[in-house]
């Protein structure tokens, strides 16, 4: 037998002990070092549920409810578990109360997780969870509620979509502060999707959402929308908007957006047309211009000027309706007659750079404080793209665009006594989801008060009569606006035959008592038909409508003596603002 060589004993050990050597590496390093993949191939899977945090409540100013969260129902399903889902799709859809084909798809498949349905009634819920149905568990689900109906302040407050994020108005601009923080569950589960007893399990606790004090009174935001509503619906216009405000602090009480929809149907919209729509104005603008010339000098209150029968700019003849002969008119006689030619001929006095910056001033071409998601800042050209027409036709309100949050400002700085004050949705609180930028001085309470007596003679003597309130002095202005249309100002139909103007109707009006002005009403009507399409005829009341009620829902005192109709003539309050506000504005 012959025997092995020395070399290749040596050879053998020596690949032995290499073979030996690598297999104890490989243990040491899967050991120390192991591979994920290999770690997620032999683990047992973990299945997690997301666990929606309640959401902030909205209350109103007077802490009723507006929007909360209340406890829902979500049904969901693993097919992998469901041996026949046509019999399932019919045990549940007898619970339901739907259609059992419309929750077949929902419970077959190759997936672990479907839902059959959310958010739904959490007592229907229970009783799901009582049949015991394999495959199909019911999950608590917050859902999003509007006590005032769905209508109530809808573009405002906004609403959520389903997995109750913030998707419009308040709900969307203060979503991180109404969400709160989601919880989760996370549970070992078999290849079956079956919970492992004595398995991990980890918890995690949702955060509920901070709730949110809003400016709205929840009963005259239903009344200016239901009015509004009628005024609408009556007139045969397309949309509307009415806005309620307390001068003082900028607060909104009522803000209500309405439009006719393709179908006709007249309803709330969740377009908040109060921020995103830009319109051209009218004669509701013209104290605008007012405030330019008296502010100026170019002006006195109670000196007539010149206002001829006509008047030719760059080519273009502007005369008034009802026409006049030449005369001379006061710029208080000019306001309640809402003359074009006077009011332009104050624009001229005055000069395109007094006028322009007057209207920035007052805010017009910038966003407001609200700073709602698609804000329009209107249209206003500085000076340098004027043309020959933009002076006079800015004066009258054409030419230029605004928003109604823009005019309701306006009217709230002229309440004030010429401070502009930011508008505000969202009360004061500690939780800072209001910031609220100061108050700033657009006139001096000179020109503001000689602009209430004329807005006041609007409606005592003027095209506004009928906005007035018995017990209170009702100061205004009317609008009656034409909007660009197909050609120039002129409509036409599919035949290029004219058919008119598109009008658009408008009042603003500021209320007051024996200690000055206490709230102002804007309601603004666009494309009505029929003979009442003016301001004066068509806004006014509604305005006088609304503000009766807003009166008395925040109990406004009426002023003391006054008998029957009697009118109370106020002037501003030599103090409009609370004391802190003052001085600021005077710092």
């Amino acid at each position: 037998m012959p025997l092995v060589g020395r070399g290749r004993v040596i050879t053998a050990l020596v690949v032995l002990a290499l073979a030996v050597g690598g297999l104890v590496y490989r243990i040491v390093d899967v050991q120390a070092t192991p591979d994920p993949r290999v770690l997620e191939e032999v683990s047992n899977p973990l299945g997690e549920i997301v666990v929606p945090a309640p959401r902030g409540t909205v209350f109103d100013r007077n802490g009723r409810t507006i929007a909360l969260s209340l406890p829902a129902a979500t049904v969901v399903s693993d097919p992998r578990l469901i041996t026949d889902a046509h019999a399932t799709a019919a045990t549940l859809a007898e619970v339901m109360g739907v259609a059992p084909q419309t929750l077949v798809d929902n419970l077959r498949g190759d997936g672990a997780f479907r839902y059959v349905a959310r958010q739904i009634d959490a007592d229907i819920g229970e009783q799901i969870d009582d049949l015991g149905i394999e495959g199909i568990r019911v999950l608590a689900e917050p859902r999003r509620e509007h006590p005032n109906g769905d209508c109530s302040a809808l573009a405002a407050v906004g609403r959520v979509n389903i997995d109750h994020v913030g998707m419009s108005g308040v709900e969307e601009s203060h979503d991180e502060h109404l969400s709160g923080t989601a919880g989760r569950v996370t549970k070992e589960v078999g290849v079956d999707g079956t919970t492992i007893p004595g398995g991990l399990e980890e918890v995690t606790a949702p955060h509920e959402g901070q709730d949110i004090t809003m400016t709205l009174d929840r009963n005259v935001q239903y009344q200016a929308e239901s009015m509004l509503l009628d005024a609408i619906a009556g007139t045969g216009a397309s949309s509307g908007v009415a806005l309620v405000s307390l001068p003082a602090t900028g607060e909104i009480v009522a803000m209500a957006n309405v439009a006719r929809g393709a179908n006709g149907i007249v309803d709330c919209t969740r377009h908040n047309l109060a921020a995103t729509w830009s319109y051209e104005p009218g004669s509701v603008f013209k104290p605008v211009t007012a405030a330019a010339a008296l502010s100026s000098g170019a002006v006195a209150e109670h000196v007539a000027i010149d206002v001829p029968s006509y008047l030719t700019v760059w080519e273009h003849r502007f005369v008034d309706t009802p026409t006049h002969p030449d005369t001379q008119w006061t710029p208080t006689e000019i306001v309640a007659r809402s003359s074009n030619i006077g009011t332009i001929r104050m624009a001229q006095m005055t000069g395109e750079q007094s006028l322009y910056r007057t209207m920035r001033s007052f805010g017009f071409g910038s966003h407001t404080a609200l700073e709602f998601k698609g804000e329009s800042k209107g249209i206003l050209l500085p000076v340098n793209d004027w043309n020959g027409l933009s002076l006079p036709n800015m004066a009258i309100g054409q030419g230029l665009a605004v928003t109604p949050l823009q005019i309701l400002q306006a009217y709230n700085t002229i309440a004030n006594g010429g401070v502009r004050v930011p508008l505000k949705l969202i009360a004061d609180d500690d939780s800072g989801a209001a910031e609220q930028p100061e108050p700033v001085r657009v006139l001096s309470p000179d020109v503001a008060a000689a602009l209430m007596r004329m807005l006041t003679a609007v409606v005592e003597e003027g095209t506004g009569r009928e906005a007035d309130i018995a017990g209170f002095s009702m100061a205004g202005k009317t609008g009656t606006a034409w909007q660009p249309c197909d050609l120039g100002y002129e409509c036409v139909n599919s035949r290029n035959e004219l058919i008119g103007r598109h009008h658009t109707a408008t009042f603003a009006g500021i209320v007051s008592n024996h200690e000055g002005p206490v709230l102002v009403v804007l309601v603004v009507i666009d494309e009505p038909k029929g003979d009442r399409i003016s301001g004066g005829r068509l806004a006014a009341p509604a305005v006088r409508e609304i503000a009766e009620y807003a009166l008395r829902q925040l109990r406004i005192p009426a002023s003391p003596n006054i008998v029957g109709g009697d009118r109370q003539r106020a002037e501003p309050a030599p103090e409009p603002l609370p004391p802190a506000l003052l001085e600021a504005v005077d710092a």
